[in-house]
């Protein structure tokens, strides 16, 4: 595992995070009734939602490798030094409960900035005991919410990407 990856992943997803919502509002302004269907604003928008949508599959990888199954020729203290280091990179959570959870993620510097306290509340709300149940695990909600965050942010780009194309093209919105 590379120490950087642990850094990285932050920066990956807050870049996302930064540009998805500028494609998003780059194709908003370009569906008002006064921009031109020639305007080139649409090609802008459509290649920050490309770039934006690279930066989020970049941190599902990266989140892949960080918190996926152990190797099996892995050493037996890796599970040991990957669980310390998630921990001191902020990456997994300690609360097991919901209320534990809750308060230490809207505590957190990072959801902060992606996320208001009413939507970390609403989503721990939501997906608590579906991420405690199963194969999942609990410590690994706070990276499901960051890419269940950005998988959003691209899904609604996408959509405001196929009715700007609409109008792109000429045809009605």
């Amino acid at each position: 595992m590379q120490v950087q990856i642990e850094r990285e992943i932050y920066i990956r997803a807050s870049r996302s995070h930064a540009i998805l919502n500028e494609a998003i509002r780059a194709f908003q302004s370009y569906l008002e009734p006064q921009t031109a269907a020639s305007s080139p604003d649409y090609y802008r928008a459509r290649n920050l939602l490309k770039e934006g949508k690279a930066f989020y599959d970049q941190t599902l990888q990266d989140a892949k490798k960080l918190l996926g199954p152990i190797p099996i020729y892995a050493a037996k203290d890796f599970e040991m030094w990957r669980s310390q280091v998630l921990a001191e990179n902020k990456i997994v959570v300690q609360g097991q409960t919901a209320e534990d959870l809750r308060t230490e993620l809207l505590a957190d510097d990072f959801l902060k900035t992606i996320m208001g306290p009413a939507d970390i509340e609403a989503y721990v709300a939501a997906r608590f005991e579906t991420q405690r149940t199963g194969k999942r695990k609990l410590a690994n909600i706070k990276m499901r919410m960051v890419l269940d965050r950005l998988a959003g942010l691209a899904a609604a780009g996408q959509e405001l990407q196929k009715t700007a194309q609409r109008k792109q093209q000429g045809l009605p919105i």
